[in-house]
Protein backbone atom coordinates (compact mmCIF):
# COMPACT_ATOMS: atom_id res chain seq x y z
CA UNK A 1 0.00 0.00 0.00
CA UNK A 2 1.30 3.45 -0.91
CA UNK A 3 2.18 6.09 1.65
CA UNK A 4 -0.49 8.38 0.20
CA UNK A 5 -3.18 5.73 0.74
CA UNK A 6 -2.06 5.27 4.35
CA UNK A 7 -2.16 9.03 4.87
CA UNK A 8 -5.63 9.24 3.31
CA UNK A 9 -6.96 6.58 5.70
CA UNK A 10 -5.51 8.37 8.70
CA UNK A 11 -6.74 11.76 7.48
CA UNK A 12 -10.42 10.75 7.57
CA UNK A 13 -11.72 10.37 11.17
CA UNK A 14 -13.29 7.03 11.98
CA UNK A 15 -16.71 8.56 12.69
CA UNK A 16 -16.76 9.81 9.10
CA UNK A 17 -15.55 6.50 7.64
CA UNK A 18 -17.87 4.38 9.76
CA UNK A 19 -21.07 4.54 7.62
CA UNK A 20 -19.21 3.59 4.44
CA UNK A 21 -17.22 0.92 6.26
CA UNK A 22 -20.39 -0.72 7.60
CA UNK A 23 -22.06 -0.50 4.20
CA UNK A 24 -19.09 -2.16 2.49
CA UNK A 25 -18.87 -4.93 5.10
CA UNK A 26 -22.62 -5.59 4.95
CA UNK A 27 -22.88 -5.88 1.16
CA UNK A 28 -24.93 -8.96 0.28
CA UNK A 29 -25.85 -9.77 3.89
CA UNK A 30 -29.50 -9.96 4.89
CA UNK A 31 -30.78 -9.34 8.43
CA UNK A 32 -27.25 -9.54 9.80
CA UNK A 33 -26.75 -5.82 10.40
CA UNK A 34 -27.02 -6.10 14.19
CA UNK A 35 -24.37 -8.81 14.41
CA UNK A 36 -22.13 -6.98 11.94
CA UNK A 37 -22.21 -3.57 13.61
CA UNK A 38 -21.84 -5.02 17.11
CA UNK A 39 -18.98 -7.17 15.88
CA UNK A 40 -17.31 -4.14 14.32
CA UNK A 41 -17.69 -2.12 17.51
CA UNK A 42 -16.19 -4.99 19.49
CA UNK A 43 -13.35 -5.27 16.97
CA UNK A 44 -12.58 -1.57 17.10
CA UNK A 45 -12.65 -1.74 20.92
CA UNK A 46 -10.56 -4.89 21.28
CA UNK A 47 -13.40 -6.94 22.80
CA UNK A 48 -14.77 -10.44 22.16
CA UNK A 49 -18.08 -11.49 20.60
CA UNK A 50 -20.22 -14.60 21.12
CA UNK A 51 -22.72 -15.51 18.39
CA UNK A 52 -25.54 -17.81 19.48
CA UNK A 53 -27.74 -19.48 16.89
CA UNK A 54 -28.39 -22.57 14.77
CA UNK A 55 -25.96 -23.74 12.09
CA UNK A 56 -25.98 -22.23 8.62
CA UNK A 57 -26.84 -18.61 9.46
CA UNK A 58 -23.62 -16.90 8.32
CA UNK A 59 -21.75 -16.74 11.61
CA UNK A 60 -18.43 -17.57 9.96
CA UNK A 61 -19.19 -15.19 7.08
CA UNK A 62 -19.55 -12.31 9.54
CA UNK A 63 -16.12 -13.12 11.00
CA UNK A 64 -14.57 -13.12 7.52
CA UNK A 65 -16.22 -9.82 6.70
CA UNK A 66 -14.94 -8.20 9.88
CA UNK A 67 -11.41 -9.28 9.00
CA UNK A 68 -11.65 -6.99 5.98
CA UNK A 69 -12.07 -3.97 8.26
CA UNK A 70 -8.39 -4.20 9.25
CA UNK A 71 -5.61 -3.47 6.81
CA UNK A 72 -3.60 -6.60 6.02
CA UNK A 73 -5.17 -8.43 8.99
CA UNK A 74 -4.42 -12.12 9.47
CA UNK A 75 -7.41 -14.37 10.04
CA UNK A 76 -7.67 -17.67 11.89
CA UNK A 77 -10.80 -19.82 11.77
CA UNK A 78 -11.43 -23.21 13.32
CA UNK A 79 -14.36 -25.55 13.96
CA UNK A 80 -13.99 -27.13 17.38
CA UNK A 81 -14.80 -30.77 18.14
CA UNK A 82 -14.33 -33.00 21.14
CA UNK A 83 -11.18 -34.27 19.48
CA UNK A 84 -9.58 -30.89 18.70
CA UNK A 85 -6.04 -30.54 20.00
CA UNK A 86 -4.05 -27.46 21.07
CA UNK A 87 -1.77 -28.02 18.05
CA UNK A 88 -4.71 -27.34 15.69
CA UNK A 89 -5.40 -23.97 17.34
CA UNK A 90 -2.10 -22.68 18.67
CA UNK A 91 0.27 -24.35 16.21
CA UNK A 92 2.20 -27.66 16.02
CA UNK A 93 5.25 -28.40 18.11
CA UNK A 94 8.63 -27.62 16.57
CA UNK A 95 10.39 -30.97 16.30
CA UNK A 96 13.64 -29.18 15.41
CA UNK A 97 13.57 -27.00 18.54
CA UNK A 98 12.78 -30.06 20.64
CA UNK A 99 15.66 -32.07 19.18
CA UNK A 100 18.30 -29.36 18.99
CA UNK A 101 17.53 -27.21 22.05
CA UNK A 102 15.22 -29.40 24.08
CA UNK A 103 12.61 -26.62 24.00
CA UNK A 104 8.88 -27.11 23.86
CA UNK A 105 8.01 -24.52 21.19
CA UNK A 106 5.07 -24.13 18.85
CA UNK A 107 5.17 -22.96 15.27
CA UNK A 108 2.53 -20.27 15.54
CA UNK A 109 2.60 -18.80 12.01
CA UNK A 110 -0.87 -19.13 10.52
CA UNK A 111 -2.48 -20.00 13.86
CA UNK A 112 -4.33 -18.11 16.60
CA UNK A 113 -1.26 -16.57 18.35
CA UNK A 114 -0.44 -14.56 15.20
CA UNK A 115 -3.94 -13.68 13.99
CA UNK A 116 -5.69 -10.30 14.29
CA UNK A 117 -9.19 -11.73 13.77
CA UNK A 118 -10.07 -15.13 15.23
CA UNK A 119 -13.23 -17.16 14.70
CA UNK A 120 -13.81 -20.27 16.80
CA UNK A 121 -16.97 -22.17 15.91
CA UNK A 122 -18.68 -24.57 18.34
CA UNK A 123 -16.35 -23.27 21.02
CA UNK A 124 -17.85 -25.21 23.94
CA UNK A 125 -16.86 -28.50 22.31
CA UNK A 126 -13.16 -27.74 22.83
CA UNK A 127 -11.24 -29.49 25.58
CA UNK A 128 -9.80 -27.92 28.75
CA UNK A 129 -6.27 -27.60 27.35
CA UNK A 130 -7.51 -25.33 24.54
CA UNK A 131 -9.99 -23.35 26.64
CA UNK A 132 -7.54 -22.64 29.47
CA UNK A 133 -4.93 -21.31 27.04
CA UNK A 134 -7.63 -19.31 25.27
CA UNK A 135 -8.71 -17.72 28.57
CA UNK A 136 -5.16 -16.43 29.11
CA UNK A 137 -5.02 -15.17 25.54
CA UNK A 138 -8.24 -13.19 25.96
CA UNK A 139 -7.31 -11.83 29.38
CA UNK A 140 -3.73 -10.80 28.78
CA UNK A 141 -3.39 -10.81 24.98
CA UNK A 142 -0.33 -12.97 25.53
CA UNK A 143 0.75 -16.50 24.59
CA UNK A 144 3.39 -18.47 26.44
CA UNK A 145 5.57 -20.34 23.95
CA UNK A 146 8.27 -22.33 25.68
CA UNK A 147 10.10 -19.98 28.03
CA UNK A 148 8.90 -16.88 26.15
CA UNK A 149 5.72 -14.85 26.62
CA UNK A 150 4.71 -13.36 23.28
CA UNK A 151 2.13 -10.65 22.63
CA UNK A 152 -0.93 -11.68 20.65
CA UNK A 153 -2.04 -9.14 18.00
CA UNK A 154 -5.67 -10.28 18.28
CA UNK A 155 -8.08 -7.43 17.64
CA UNK A 156 -11.24 -9.49 17.70
CA UNK A 157 -12.24 -12.93 18.90
CA UNK A 158 -15.56 -14.21 17.60
CA UNK A 159 -16.80 -17.42 19.12
CA UNK A 160 -19.99 -19.17 18.08
CA UNK A 161 -22.22 -22.02 19.12
CA UNK A 162 -25.76 -23.26 18.81
CA UNK A 163 -25.93 -23.72 22.55
CA UNK A 164 -24.89 -22.01 25.76
CA UNK A 165 -22.29 -23.53 28.09
CA UNK A 166 -23.80 -25.95 30.58
CA UNK A 167 -24.27 -24.42 34.05
CA UNK A 168 -21.81 -26.79 35.78
CA UNK A 169 -19.28 -27.10 32.96
CA UNK A 170 -16.66 -24.82 34.53
CA UNK A 171 -16.80 -22.49 31.52
CA UNK A 172 -18.21 -19.47 33.34
CA UNK A 173 -14.88 -17.60 33.43
CA UNK A 174 -14.37 -17.94 29.67
CA UNK A 175 -18.01 -17.13 28.88
CA UNK A 176 -17.79 -14.01 31.05
CA UNK A 177 -14.91 -12.72 28.89
CA UNK A 178 -17.16 -12.69 25.82
CA UNK A 179 -18.52 -9.21 26.27
CA UNK A 180 -20.87 -8.84 23.30
CA UNK A 181 -23.45 -11.60 22.95
CA UNK A 182 -25.64 -11.71 19.87
CA UNK A 183 -28.59 -13.99 19.17
CA UNK A 184 -28.88 -14.86 15.46
CA UNK A 185 -31.64 -16.62 13.59
CA UNK A 186 -32.61 -17.49 10.04
CA UNK A 187 -33.64 -14.77 7.58
CA UNK A 188 -37.23 -13.87 8.49
CA UNK A 189 -38.55 -11.20 6.11
CA UNK A 190 -39.98 -12.49 2.82
CA UNK A 191 -38.23 -9.88 0.66
CA UNK A 192 -34.89 -10.55 2.33
CA UNK A 193 -35.34 -14.28 1.95
CA UNK A 194 -36.07 -13.86 -1.76
CA UNK A 195 -33.07 -11.56 -2.22
CA UNK A 196 -30.83 -14.06 -0.42
CA UNK A 197 -31.99 -16.91 -2.67
CA UNK A 198 -31.46 -14.77 -5.78
CA UNK A 199 -27.99 -13.55 -4.83
CA UNK A 200 -24.87 -15.18 -6.24
CA UNK A 201 -23.33 -15.43 -2.77
CA UNK A 202 -20.24 -13.50 -3.78
CA UNK A 203 -18.46 -11.65 -0.98
CA UNK A 204 -16.11 -8.69 -1.25
CA UNK A 205 -12.50 -9.83 -1.06
CA UNK A 206 -10.99 -6.44 -0.37
CA UNK A 207 -12.03 -3.05 0.93
CA UNK A 208 -10.68 0.31 -0.08
CA UNK A 209 -7.57 1.09 2.01
CA UNK A 210 -9.14 4.47 2.73
CA UNK A 211 -11.85 2.65 4.72
CA UNK A 212 -9.71 0.07 6.48
CA UNK A 213 -8.32 0.42 9.98
CA UNK A 214 -4.55 0.80 10.25
CA UNK A 215 -2.61 -0.78 13.12
CA UNK A 216 -1.22 2.51 14.42
CA UNK A 217 -4.60 4.22 14.56
CA UNK A 218 -6.17 1.15 16.21
CA UNK A 219 -3.61 1.30 19.01
CA UNK A 220 -4.11 5.05 19.36
CA UNK A 221 -7.88 4.61 19.64
CA UNK A 222 -7.53 2.21 22.59
CA UNK A 223 -5.87 5.00 24.59
CA UNK A 224 -8.33 7.63 23.42
CA UNK A 225 -11.34 5.50 24.36
CA UNK A 226 -10.22 5.63 27.98
CA UNK A 227 -10.39 9.44 27.87
CA UNK A 228 -14.12 9.46 27.04
CA UNK A 229 -16.12 10.76 30.02
CA UNK A 230 -19.05 9.03 31.68
CA UNK A 231 -21.18 12.02 32.82
CA UNK A 232 -22.88 11.86 36.20
CA UNK A 233 -26.32 11.90 34.60
CA UNK A 234 -25.45 8.89 32.43
CA UNK A 235 -23.83 7.09 35.38
CA UNK A 236 -27.12 7.47 37.28
CA UNK A 237 -28.86 5.69 34.39
CA UNK A 238 -26.29 2.89 34.53
CA UNK A 239 -26.76 2.56 38.28
CA UNK A 240 -30.55 2.44 37.90
CA UNK A 241 -30.18 -0.35 35.35
CA UNK A 242 -27.91 -2.23 37.73
CA UNK A 243 -30.43 -1.89 40.55
CA UNK A 244 -33.24 -3.11 38.31
CA UNK A 245 -31.19 -6.11 37.15
CA UNK A 246 -30.30 -7.02 40.72
CA UNK A 247 -33.97 -6.99 41.74
CA UNK A 248 -35.44 -9.00 38.89
CA UNK A 249 -36.68 -11.63 41.34
CA UNK A 250 -37.35 -15.01 39.77
CA UNK A 251 -35.15 -14.25 36.76
CA UNK A 252 -31.97 -12.76 38.25
CA UNK A 253 -29.51 -11.36 35.76
CA UNK A 254 -26.18 -11.51 37.58
CA UNK A 255 -23.54 -9.24 36.07
CA UNK A 256 -20.00 -9.25 37.43
CA UNK A 257 -18.14 -6.03 38.20
CA UNK A 258 -15.67 -6.92 35.45
CA UNK A 259 -18.47 -7.21 32.91
CA UNK A 260 -19.97 -3.87 34.01
CA UNK A 261 -16.61 -2.17 33.59
CA UNK A 262 -16.05 -3.65 30.14
CA UNK A 263 -19.63 -2.92 29.09
CA UNK A 264 -19.29 0.73 30.06
CA UNK A 265 -15.98 0.86 28.17
CA UNK A 266 -17.86 -0.42 25.12
CA UNK A 267 -20.30 2.49 25.55
CA UNK A 268 -17.32 4.84 25.75
CA UNK A 269 -15.98 3.31 22.55
CA UNK A 270 -19.34 3.87 20.88
CA UNK A 271 -19.23 7.54 21.87
CA UNK A 272 -15.63 7.86 20.64
CA UNK A 273 -16.34 6.26 17.25
CA UNK A 274 -19.18 8.75 16.79
CA UNK A 275 -16.85 11.66 17.45
CA UNK A 276 -18.16 12.42 20.94
CA UNK A 277 -16.18 13.03 24.13
CA UNK A 278 -18.93 11.87 26.48
CA UNK A 279 -21.10 8.79 26.71
CA UNK A 280 -24.66 9.58 25.64
CA UNK A 281 -27.80 7.85 26.97
CA UNK A 282 -28.23 6.33 23.52
CA UNK A 283 -24.93 4.46 23.89
CA UNK A 284 -26.31 2.64 26.93
CA UNK A 285 -28.71 0.71 24.72
CA UNK A 286 -25.68 -1.38 23.76
CA UNK A 287 -25.94 -2.95 27.22
CA UNK A 288 -28.80 -5.08 25.88
CA UNK A 289 -26.15 -7.18 24.11
CA UNK A 290 -23.69 -7.33 27.01
CA UNK A 291 -25.54 -8.20 30.23
CA UNK A 292 -27.49 -11.42 29.55
CA UNK A 293 -26.19 -14.94 30.15
CA UNK A 294 -29.05 -17.27 29.13
CA UNK A 295 -32.32 -17.16 27.20
CA UNK A 296 -34.41 -16.19 30.24
CA UNK A 297 -32.14 -13.32 31.21
CA UNK A 298 -31.90 -12.22 27.57
CA UNK A 299 -35.70 -11.96 27.29
CA UNK A 300 -35.96 -10.13 30.62
CA UNK A 301 -33.12 -7.78 29.68
CA UNK A 302 -34.72 -6.91 26.33
CA UNK A 303 -37.97 -6.05 28.11
CA UNK A 304 -36.09 -3.90 30.61
CA UNK A 305 -34.11 -2.11 27.89
CA UNK A 306 -37.25 -1.44 25.87
CA UNK A 307 -38.71 0.25 28.94
CA UNK A 308 -35.43 2.11 29.43
CA UNK A 309 -35.50 3.39 25.85
CA UNK A 310 -39.12 4.57 26.09
CA UNK A 311 -39.13 6.02 29.59
CA UNK A 312 -35.68 6.72 30.98
CA UNK A 313 -33.10 7.21 28.24
CA UNK A 314 -33.86 10.91 27.86
CA UNK A 315 -35.73 11.61 31.12
CA UNK A 316 -39.07 10.72 29.53
CA UNK A 317 -40.49 9.29 32.77
CA UNK A 318 -39.59 12.43 34.70
CA UNK A 319 -41.35 14.53 32.06
CA UNK A 320 -44.37 12.22 32.11
CA UNK A 321 -44.57 12.47 35.91
CA UNK A 322 -44.41 16.25 35.79
CA UNK A 323 -47.11 16.28 33.13
CA UNK A 324 -49.31 13.99 35.24
CA UNK A 325 -48.89 16.44 38.13
CA UNK A 326 -50.13 19.28 35.87
CA UNK A 327 -53.12 17.30 34.61
CA UNK A 328 -53.99 16.18 38.16
CA UNK A 329 -53.87 19.79 39.36
CA UNK A 330 -56.09 20.82 36.44
CA UNK A 331 -58.60 18.08 37.29
CA UNK A 332 -58.61 19.20 40.92
CA UNK A 333 -59.21 22.79 39.78
CA UNK A 334 -62.09 21.64 37.59
CA UNK A 335 -63.55 19.82 40.57
CA UNK A 336 -63.28 22.94 42.72
CA UNK A 337 -64.97 25.05 40.06
CA UNK A 338 -67.68 22.43 39.56
CA UNK A 339 -68.45 22.38 43.30
CA UNK A 340 -68.65 26.15 43.45
CA UNK A 341 -70.26 26.99 40.11
CA UNK A 342 -72.60 24.12 39.27
CA UNK A 343 -76.28 24.79 39.97
CA UNK A 344 -77.20 22.99 43.16
CA UNK A 345 -80.72 21.96 44.06
CA UNK A 346 -82.22 22.91 47.42
CA UNK A 347 -84.63 20.85 49.49
CA UNK A 348 -88.19 21.52 48.38
CA UNK A 349 -90.15 23.74 50.77
CA UNK A 350 -93.84 23.56 51.21
CA UNK A 351 -96.32 25.81 52.99
CA UNK A 352 -94.88 28.13 55.63
CA UNK A 353 -91.34 27.27 54.45
CA UNK A 354 -91.38 23.79 55.90
CA UNK A 355 -89.25 21.04 54.37
CA UNK A 356 -91.17 18.71 52.09
CA UNK A 357 -90.30 15.83 49.80
CA UNK A 358 -88.18 16.43 46.68
CA UNK A 359 -85.78 19.08 45.45
CA UNK A 360 -86.11 22.40 43.69
CA UNK A 361 -83.67 24.42 41.59
CA UNK A 362 -82.91 27.93 42.91
CA UNK A 363 -83.45 30.10 39.80
CA UNK A 364 -84.18 33.43 41.51
CA UNK A 365 -80.70 34.83 40.73
CA UNK A 366 -80.91 33.88 37.04
CA UNK A 367 -80.32 36.61 34.50
CA UNK A 368 -83.52 36.86 32.44
CA UNK A 369 -83.25 36.46 28.67
CA UNK A 370 -85.62 37.01 25.76
CA UNK A 371 -88.09 39.75 24.99
CA UNK A 372 -90.46 38.78 27.80
CA UNK A 373 -87.74 37.76 30.23
CA UNK A 374 -89.02 34.20 30.45
CA UNK A 375 -85.81 32.53 29.29
CA UNK A 376 -82.69 31.73 31.29
CA UNK A 377 -79.25 30.45 30.28
CA UNK A 378 -76.95 27.78 31.65
CA UNK A 379 -73.30 27.31 30.72
CA UNK A 380 -71.88 23.84 30.29
CA UNK A 381 -68.87 23.60 32.59
CA UNK A 382 -67.07 21.91 29.69
CA UNK A 383 -68.33 22.49 26.11
CA UNK A 384 -69.72 19.42 24.35
CA UNK A 385 -71.19 18.29 21.03
CA UNK A 386 -74.84 17.57 21.68
CA UNK A 387 -76.72 18.01 18.39
CA UNK A 388 -76.99 15.04 15.97
CA UNK A 389 -78.08 17.51 13.26
CA UNK A 390 -75.04 19.70 13.86
CA UNK A 391 -72.27 17.27 14.88
CA UNK A 392 -69.54 19.93 14.54
CA UNK A 393 -71.32 22.38 16.84
CA UNK A 394 -69.53 22.67 20.17
CA UNK A 395 -72.23 23.75 22.59
CA UNK A 396 -71.08 26.11 25.35
CA UNK A 397 -74.36 27.66 26.56
CA UNK A 398 -77.97 26.47 26.59
CA UNK A 399 -81.17 28.52 26.83
CA UNK A 400 -84.45 27.23 28.20
CA UNK A 401 -87.80 28.32 29.66
CA UNK A 402 -87.40 29.25 33.32
CA UNK A 403 -90.82 27.91 34.28
CA UNK A 404 -90.25 24.59 32.53
CA UNK A 405 -86.88 24.10 34.25
CA UNK A 406 -88.32 25.22 37.57
CA UNK A 407 -90.94 22.49 37.40
CA UNK A 408 -88.47 19.80 36.36
CA UNK A 409 -88.35 17.03 38.90
CA UNK A 410 -85.48 14.69 39.65
CA UNK A 411 -86.04 11.58 37.51
CA UNK A 412 -88.74 13.40 35.55
CA UNK A 413 -89.15 14.28 31.88
CA UNK A 414 -86.49 15.61 29.57
CA UNK A 415 -86.22 19.37 29.04
CA UNK A 416 -86.18 21.34 25.79
CA UNK A 417 -83.07 23.50 25.37
CA UNK A 418 -81.80 25.77 22.60
CA UNK A 419 -78.00 25.99 22.14
CA UNK A 420 -76.96 29.63 21.98
CA UNK A 421 -75.88 30.35 18.42
CA UNK A 422 -78.07 27.61 16.93
CA UNK A 423 -81.72 27.51 15.88
CA UNK A 424 -81.99 23.80 16.63
CA UNK A 425 -83.89 22.71 19.71
CA UNK A 426 -82.55 19.82 21.77
CA UNK A 427 -84.46 17.63 24.18
CA UNK A 428 -81.90 16.72 26.83
CA UNK A 429 -81.85 14.57 29.93
CA UNK A 430 -80.84 16.05 33.28
CA UNK A 431 -79.89 14.50 36.60
CA UNK A 432 -78.85 15.50 40.09
CA UNK A 433 -75.60 13.95 41.30
CA UNK A 434 -75.01 12.72 44.84
CA UNK A 435 -74.36 16.33 45.94
CA UNK A 436 -77.60 17.50 44.29
CA UNK A 437 -75.76 19.42 41.57
CA UNK A 438 -77.46 19.67 38.20
CA UNK A 439 -75.84 17.74 35.37
CA UNK A 440 -76.63 17.33 31.70
CA UNK A 441 -76.22 13.84 30.25
CA UNK A 442 -74.59 13.80 26.82
CA UNK A 443 -75.17 11.12 24.14
CA UNK A 444 -72.78 8.79 25.98
CA UNK A 445 -74.58 9.56 29.25
CA UNK A 446 -71.53 11.35 30.62
CA UNK A 447 -72.56 14.01 33.19
CA UNK A 448 -71.65 17.64 32.43
CA UNK A 449 -72.22 20.15 35.26
CA UNK A 450 -74.44 23.12 34.39
CA UNK A 451 -73.71 26.67 35.58
CA UNK A 452 -76.57 29.13 35.97
CA UNK A 453 -75.99 32.51 34.29
CA UNK A 454 -76.70 34.90 37.18
CA UNK A 455 -77.43 38.62 37.35
CA UNK A 456 -74.25 39.32 39.33
CA UNK A 457 -70.73 38.04 38.65
CA UNK A 458 -68.96 35.72 41.04
CA UNK A 459 -66.96 37.64 43.69
CA UNK A 460 -63.32 38.08 42.76
CA UNK A 461 -62.28 36.68 46.12
CA UNK A 462 -63.53 33.29 44.91
CA UNK A 463 -62.35 33.39 41.30
CA UNK A 464 -58.90 34.95 41.87
CA UNK A 465 -57.25 31.71 43.16
CA UNK A 466 -58.56 29.91 40.07
CA UNK A 467 -56.91 32.40 37.74
CA UNK A 468 -53.71 32.12 39.75
CA UNK A 469 -53.73 28.32 39.52
CA UNK A 470 -54.31 28.41 35.76
CA UNK A 471 -51.40 30.82 35.33
CA UNK A 472 -49.16 28.56 37.44
CA UNK A 473 -50.14 25.48 35.44
CA UNK A 474 -49.40 27.34 32.22
CA UNK A 475 -45.94 28.21 33.50
CA UNK A 476 -45.29 24.61 34.52
CA UNK A 477 -46.46 23.36 31.13
CA UNK A 478 -44.27 25.87 29.31
CA UNK A 479 -41.25 24.68 31.32
CA UNK A 480 -42.17 21.08 30.49
CA UNK A 481 -42.34 21.81 26.77
CA UNK A 482 -38.99 23.60 26.93
CA UNK A 483 -37.40 20.61 28.67
CA UNK A 484 -38.97 18.21 26.16
CA UNK A 485 -37.50 20.23 23.28
CA UNK A 486 -34.11 20.15 25.01
CA UNK A 487 -34.20 16.38 25.40
CA UNK A 488 -35.29 15.92 21.79
CA UNK A 489 -32.41 18.13 20.67
CA UNK A 490 -30.03 15.98 22.75
CA UNK A 491 -31.47 12.88 21.13
CA UNK A 492 -31.04 14.42 17.67
CA UNK A 493 -27.48 15.46 18.49
CA UNK A 494 -26.61 11.85 19.36
CA UNK A 495 -27.68 10.63 15.93
CA UNK A 496 -26.98 9.00 13.60
CA UNK A 497 -25.98 6.05 15.74
CA UNK A 498 -24.31 3.32 13.73
CA UNK A 499 -24.29 0.60 16.40
CA UNK A 500 -27.96 0.77 17.47
CA UNK A 501 -30.78 -0.68 15.38
CA UNK A 502 -33.39 1.70 13.99
CA UNK A 503 -36.26 0.13 15.95
CA UNK A 504 -34.73 1.39 19.19
CA UNK A 505 -34.44 4.91 17.80
CA UNK A 506 -38.03 4.75 16.55
CA UNK A 507 -39.24 3.68 20.02
CA UNK A 508 -37.60 6.74 21.60
CA UNK A 509 -38.95 9.07 18.90
CA UNK A 510 -42.47 7.66 19.25
CA UNK A 511 -42.30 8.26 23.00
CA UNK A 512 -41.29 11.88 22.42
CA UNK A 513 -44.05 12.31 19.85
CA UNK A 514 -46.71 10.87 22.18
CA UNK A 515 -45.63 13.08 25.06
CA UNK A 516 -45.50 16.18 22.84
CA UNK A 517 -49.04 15.45 21.62
CA UNK A 518 -50.30 15.04 25.20
CA UNK A 519 -48.63 18.32 26.22
CA UNK A 520 -50.30 20.05 23.28
CA UNK A 521 -53.68 18.66 24.38
CA UNK A 522 -53.13 19.89 27.93
CA UNK A 523 -52.04 23.30 26.64
CA UNK A 524 -55.24 23.47 24.61
CA UNK A 525 -57.32 22.60 27.68
CA UNK A 526 -55.60 25.29 29.74
CA UNK A 527 -56.16 27.85 27.00
CA UNK A 528 -59.84 26.91 26.86
CA UNK A 529 -60.20 27.28 30.61
CA UNK A 530 -58.48 30.65 30.60
CA UNK A 531 -60.82 31.80 27.88
CA UNK A 532 -63.93 30.23 29.46
CA UNK A 533 -63.44 31.08 33.12
CA UNK A 534 -64.54 34.76 32.80
CA UNK A 535 -67.73 33.55 31.13
CA UNK A 536 -68.44 30.97 33.85
CA UNK A 537 -67.79 33.56 36.55
CA UNK A 538 -70.20 36.02 34.93
CA UNK A 539 -67.48 38.55 34.12
CA UNK A 540 -68.39 38.71 30.42
CA UNK A 541 -71.40 38.11 28.22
Amino acid sequence: MSLSAHSSARAVPIHERLPNLLAALGEGLYERQDALRLGLLAALSGESVFLLGPPGIAKSLIARRLKLAFHEARHFEYLMTRFSTPEEVFGPLSIQALKEDGKYLRLTAGYLPQAEVVFLDEIWKAGPAILNTLLTAINERQFRNGDETLPIPMRLLISASNELPAPDSGLDALYDRMLVRVWMDRVQEKSNFQAMLSSDGASPRHLSPALQVQSEEYLLWQRQIEQVVLPDEVFELVYQLRQRLDSMGDEPCYVSDRRWKKAVRLCKASAFFHGRREVAPLDLLLLKDCLWHNEESRTALLTLMEEFARLHCYRQQALISRHMAVTSALQELQQQMSIRLALKADPHKGMLGKRSKGWQLPLEEARKQGERGLQIQLHLLTPARLSPEEPDLLVETLECDKVVLGHWQFGGDKVMFHPVGSKTGLTLELELDSSQRLNLLDSQRHPIPLVLVCREPLPGLISAPWYKTLASLNDQLAALRTELRRQRHRFDDHQPHHFIGSRWLVAIEEGFFTLARELDQTAEQLAQWQQRLPLLCGEQG
